[in-house]
């Protein structure tokens, strides 16, 4: 029954979800969170370091986005869908946004990836036709970058004192969402799965874990510390493999730690809801990471329709590197999971969530009104490039036939669920963080105020020469009618000696005298005005005001993220794992 189950379901995706390659569909930005490639468990000592399977699978998907995006036909797994204008052998800085946490293993993620989808370029054995002028020499000889032409990214990493951290790792210094996160612990879900599988945890191998975990420690409470620890085993430990792969004493052990897993995840990250009685603190991290999103393809739309003055750097290609969370929470908040229950488990290590904004037709060129723009939600599962495309999934309760959302919308709903100000995550968060002192008010915004409240027609710097006019000159009335009618004077005062005591009770200030400096934050742009859209009719599945979390309901053990490959290839083949 469930094998007939998923192959229905598996036809149904294919209707809406499977995109091909296509001349009618011209990308014009694309926007990809993707979690870091294979790397040390979390609970060993020492700081993770990413793996060599790690480095493969990131210079994997490097590569086959450089075939969708940029140039080449090899490796096509994720398909062909060009972005005009994008540099094809030189890697330009100013068209890629590369940005991660300070952590190693995401650095080392994000370089790897970079290397994939600009690999070295060898300029000497071309005689310098395909180089820049800085490797020409006088001589008119070329000479390589070290490496064999090795391009060299900008990739930025913010630290935990870096205010831009939030938007790759909104939970990092935020006890609230630590807090509701761990809520799940008090919930009779938690208690009621927990002593359901306390035997199964201490029927565990505690050798498995090297010393790292006790027999008290292997418990449902550490399910996705467990669950990291035996996935790197299960891949690198040939006794651990093959008892879990052979072993009939251990049959399905691997799967249901993985399940478990899957399910506390989502309880820590996801599960959230838009009633107005609950903030979805726990899901802070997809918040801030929809702001990141809206505000990329805001500023590509303002700097595309306004040549030649930009507010704001854009980048056609956009790349977060991180971790699960931000995942778990966005698909959740954008009712990913709703549609499909696959995506309420802990994404492989690879994969990624890439957003592209497009428009169709015969014209390839940027449109001239927000309303031919459209975005569409793609997930790829980890290292599985055998689709040979994008997988699109509907966001925000559409049916399957609707996987693509016009800007409008898409504006509309991201601005609904982000968390686009420092302000706004710090007041949230309850923050302790040093950049949270001082900050008051919605600066440091990573999206337009159009994506918060309508415009007005007169902009901030003129509306303020407007108001300080006004006030001098009602001042300027009531001193006249004071004079006129109250009969006040103004005569000069007799001047004393200046008071001995300096500083801010007397006459000069000491510098003694403590003042709080605070930078202002750059003021954004005005935004952009949209056109309203013709109403459209939609399809959806669910609503979005009336979603509610869930704290029950059957879940087959086999159910992750490696379903998704189901959705999109038939007939479903068998799971090989190594």
């Amino acid at each position: 029954m469930l094998i007939i189950a998923l192959s229905t379901l598996a036809s149904a995706w294919l209707v809406g979800a499977q995109e091909v390659d296509s001349d009618l569909y011209h990308p014009h930005a694309a926007f990809a969170f993707v979690r870091s490639g294979e790397r040390t468990p979390t609970l060993q000592d020492g700081t993770p370091v990413l793996t060599a399977l790690g480095a493969q699978q990131m210079f994997t998907l490097g590569q086959n986005l450089r075939t969708r995006y940029i140039s080449g036909n090899a490796p096509a797994g994720l398909g062909v869908q060009r972005i005009a204008g994008m540099s094809e052998d030189g890697l330009d800085n100013n068209q890629i946004m590369v940005q991660t946490s300070d952590q190693q293993h995401l650095i080392s993620s994000a370089q790897a990836f970079m290397q994939g989808l600009y690999p070295p370029r060898n300029i000497a054995n071309s005689n310098g036709t395909q180089g820049s002028a800085g490797g020409l020499l006088s001589n008119g000889s070329a000479i390589d970058y070290p490496l064999g032409g090795y391009q060299y990214a900008n990739i930025l990493s913010s630290g935990q004192h870096d205010p831009k951290s939030i938007y790759v790792a909104g939970s990092q210094n935020c006890p609230v969402a630590q807090r509701d996160a761990m809520m799940y612990y008090r919930t009779n879900k938690f208690q009621n799965t927990r002593a359901a599988n306390q035997a199964f945890y201490s029927s565990l191998n505690v050798d498995w874990f090297e010393g790292n975990l006790n027999e008290s420690t292997l418990d449902y409470i550490n399910a996705m510390g467990i669950y990291d620890y035996l996935q790197y085993q299960y891949a690198h430990n040939s006794n651990v493999h093959r008892a879990l792969a052979n072993d009939s004493a251990f049959t399905g052990v691997y799967d249901k730690v993985r399940t478990l897993a899957d399910e506390q995840a989502w309880y820590f990250y996801g599960n959230t809801s838009a009633s107005s009685t609950d903030a979805d603190n726990q899901a802070i991290p997809g918040k801030t990471l929809a702001a990141s999103i809206l505000g990329s393809f805001q500023k590509v739309i303002v700097d595309r329709m306004s040549p030649g003055n930009p507010t704001d750097m854009s980048y056609p290609l956009t790349f977060f590197f991180g971790e699960q969370e931000p995942i778990v929470s966005l698909v959740s908040l954008m009712m990913v999971d709703y549609m499909d229950y696959y995506f309420r488990s802990i994404p492989r290590f690879g994969s990624a969530m890439i957003f592209e904004l497009f428009s169709r037709g015969a014209n390839s060129t940027f449109p001239s009104t927000t309303n031919a723009l459209w975005v569409r939600f793609h997930f790829h599962n980890g290292t599985d490039f055998d689709n040979g495309q994008l997988t699109a999934f509907p966001i925000f309760g559409n049916g399957p036939s609707r996987t693509d959302m016009s800007w409008k919308d898409f504006q509309d709903l991201m601005s609904r669920i982000m968390m686009s100000s420092i302000a706004e995550w710090c007041n949230a968060c309850n923050s302790a963080s040093l950049f949270c002192h001082g900050v008051d008010g919605p600066t440091s915004s990573l999206t337009s105020p159009s994506a918060h409240k309508s415009h007005s027609p007169i902009s901030p710097a003129v509306g303020g020469v407007i108001g300080a006019i006004v006030t001098l000159a009602i001042a300027g009335l009531i001193f006249a009618l004071a004079m006129l009618l109250g009969g006040l004077r103004f005569h000069r005062v007799q001047r004393h000696a200046k008071s001995e005591l300096g500083g801010f009770k007397g006459s000069a200030k000491l510098a003694s005298d403590p003042d709080l400096s605070l930078a202002k934050n750059a003021a954004l742009p005005a935004g952009i005005s949209f056109v309203p859209e013709s109403n459209r009719w939609h399809e959806r599945v669910g609503s979005w005001e009336l979603r509610q979390k869930e704290f029950g309901g059957a879940r087959q053990d086999t159910e992750s993220m490696d379903g998704i490959a189901a959705i999109a290839a038939q007939p479903v083949q068998p799971e090989e794992r190594v």
